[in-house]
């Protein structure tokens, strides 16, 4: 299986913290691990998953580090 990716363009700046938080997170979020890569424009994650459950992790790990509501006014998948 070739691993999933997922691309997300950040639309609004974020402190230093939010991307150490996402880190810590997506690192204690199980197996198989999540990698990712990020530009000042675009996040990418990879995983050796499906599409689908990269996509639910990611989700789930952005709302995790930040306010109610917020990670969907910083950040728009790209794919």
């Amino acid at each position: 299986m070739e691993p999933a990716v997922h691309r997300i363009s950040v639309i609004a700046e974020q402190p230093p913290a939010i991307w150490d938080r996402l880190e810590t997170v997506l690192e204690a979020g199980g197996s198989p691990p999540i990698a990712m890569t990020r530009t000042p424009s675009t996040i990418t994650f990879t995983c050796d998953t499906g599409d689908f459950m990269l996509r639910a992790r990611v989700a789930d790990a952005l709302m995790t580090v930040c306010d109610h509501g917020e990670w969907r006014r910083s950040f728009q998948p790209e794919d």
